[in-house]
């Protein structure tokens, strides 16, 4: 396939919607899985522990970059659809 472009493109083309499908199901698990580790659910689930958890904070501000970031990969994604 090395320089043959043409099947390339054909390649792309002919599985593009199979791996368009299959990449924003995988985006969607992982926004669900970061709700689940959003701010509101470790509150509920640790409020009387917070000085336990010292890094807490610190973990939910990385959780909410994430999430940041896979919205912006899922708007690219339904976009492309």
């Amino acid at each position: 396939m090395n320089g043959d472009e043409a099947t390339k493109q054909y390649y792309h083309e002919q599985y593009f919607p199979q791996t368009l499908a299959v990449l924003q199901k995988h985006v969607d698990y992982l926004m669900n899985e970061l709700e689940d580790l959003s701010d509101s659910s470790w509150r509920k689930t640790f409020r009387k522990d917070q000085d336990r958890h010292p890094r807490l904070p610190l973990l939910l501000r990385h959780n909410n970059f994430v999430r940041g970031i896979f919205e912006l990969v899922q708007q690219n994604l339904d976009g492309m659809a």
